[in-house]
């Protein structure tokens, strides 16, 4: 008897419990109350402006074009990856970007995201730094999901867009974002790149309008031209090194320079032959700017005229340089102070594109090739501290002559401008580099293949893309690459 009492008992009470806990409210148990309560924006862009470094510190291209090749592990001086995965791009700062403008468009939200700067200017930076991520994938992959991304399960296997009709959007996205542009109101909170100045920004636009419109010469020669010249007459291209874009870095260790953290505990890059060697027959001054003298060795062959250039040796492509010491590294600066900046637009840059464009007939405000190529030059050489004298020397025993000195000296003026110079040259074919003898394909790539999941995952939009744009590997070339 007593144990059924105790069982009765024990069975009232659980009843109790349930009910009761059936009744809690718990409320914001599972809160973090030192959350966001909404999406903050400028948060969301301070990330995405983050991922800036992945661009214009990318060794792979760097090295393909022969600045810097590598130590004891040669791999991309082989060319050794044959796919690369854009994913990290579109669900990271592509998604934080498009977060960026969904709030600041929407009635709803807007007012909120006022808090963070005006809202047609957030959009418009926004818009400018996605078009900025976008050229640097669709010139290194080509053909991308666009118009279809980003809708999640609605749409989880998105067709590919060509590279013409991603221009096309890109050049939109721009003069969309100049419009927005109001310079009287506040910029975007977060803007830790150009601080808010949203005059910067319209800078910024310009000088990726006629970066693009160049690109695109050989196959869109009238919207090149249009486009190159609205740049122009903006007037806001980066004409001296005082303006130039770059990218500066912090001084801790979550904000500092990749080149720092890429020598913090291992030298795996050396300065290429193929770099020492051009400067050095040519007499360039930038040879003891852009490098330092190697601790192990001294060149066999000097061509300056006291023998300054002994101390500087560049290491061969694609092989094991396994005593890095024997060769010249990158200027100490770049690689042991975390504060120094990339560079992204310069003047020298742009003048180099005028001088181009100028031997096109395009109008480029009154100048001639010859005058342009000659301050593109100036303006590199005076980055990157060289004597007055040795400019106008170097100027005099280098004359313009055409298209082949522009690309050869833009090759050299875009030092460890990775991305750049690989468009550039693939664009123009030249300079010429010979490919690395120790890879199993000897030709320097020309695209990045897929990661093999597009394949797997997306089947019948992936065998789409090929149809149009030609095999998925490192040497189908890009739609603007004809030459």
């Amino acid at each position: 008897m007593n144990n059924l009492i105790k069982k009765i008992g024990l069975i009232a009470c659980l009843a109790v419990v349930y009910s009761s806990c059936d009744n809690i409210d718990y409320e914001d148990t599972n809160e973090n109350p030192n959350g966001p309560t909404a999406a903050v924006t400028s948060q969301l862009l301070a990330n995405a402006l983050s991922n800036i470094p992945d661009i214009v510190v990318d060794e792979t291209p760097i090295i393909y074009m022969q600045h810097i090749t590598e130590g004891q592990y040669p791999g991309a001086s082989r060319y050794t990856g044959l796919t690369y995965s854009y994913d990290g791009w579109y669900i990271g700062p592509l998604q934080d970007l498009n977060r960026v403008i969904e709030l600041n468009e929407d009635p709803r939200t807007a007012e909120e995201a006022l808090a963070y700067g005006y809202n047609d200017n957030q959009i418009a930076v926004a818009k400018l730094v996605r078009a900025y991520f976008l050229h640097y994938m669709t010139d290194r992959w080509g053909a991308l999901p666009w118009t279809e991304a980003f809708m999640g399960i609605e749409n989880p296997q998105p067709k590919f867009d060509t590279q013409e009709s991603i221009y096309d959007y890109l050049f939109a996205e721009i003069e969309e974002s100049l419009q927005l542009i109001s310079p009287g109101e506040s910029g975007p909170s977060g803007d830790f790149f150009l601080g808010g100045d949203m005059g910067k920004w319209a800078s910024f636009a310009n000088n990726l309008k006629m970066t693009m419109a160049l690109r695109i010469s050989d196959v869109k020669p009238g919207l090149a031209q249009t486009k190159f010249e609205e740049s122009v007459a903006s007037g806001l291209l980066v004409m001296s090194n005082a303006d130039n874009i770059e990218y500066n870095y912090g001084t801790d260790d979550a904000s500092d320079s990749p080149w720092m953290d890429n020598f913090r505990t291992r030298e795996d890059y050396i300065l290429s032959r193929t770099m020492i060697e051009s400067l050095r027959e040519n007499q360039d001054p930038r040879l003891f700017e852009y490098a330092e003298p190697a601790r192990d060795s001294v060149s066999p062959v000097t061509n300056f005229p006291d023998g300054s250039d002994e101390p500087y040796v560049g290491a061969p492509n694609g092989t094991v340089n396994g005593n890095v010491p024997s060769y010249s590294f990158i200027r100490n600066e770049i690689i042991y102070e975390p504060d120094y900046p990339s560079p992204i637009y310069t003047a020298a840059q742009v003048k180099f594109a005028l001088a181009e464009a100028a031997g096109k007939g395009w109008s480029v405000g009154g100048s001639d090739a010859a005058t342009l190529y000659e301050e593109a030059i100036t303006a590199s050489m005076e980055y990157w501290g060289v004597e007055a004298a040795d400019i106008d020397s170097y100027i005099a025993a280098h004359p313009y002559g055409g298209i082949e000195d522009i690309a050869y000296e833009k090759w050299i003026a875009l030092y460890l401008n990775g991305p750049e110079t690989w468009a550039e040259w693939r664009r123009l074919d030249a300079p010429y580099l010979e490919p690395s003898e120790n890879a199993s394909d000897p030709r320097i790539p020309v695209r990045h293949a897929y990661d093999a999941s597009i394949a797997d995952n997306n089947k019948a939009n992936y065998d789409e893309m090929i149809s149009f744009q030609g095999p998925d590997n490192l040497h189908t070339k890009l739609w603007w690459d004809v030459n």
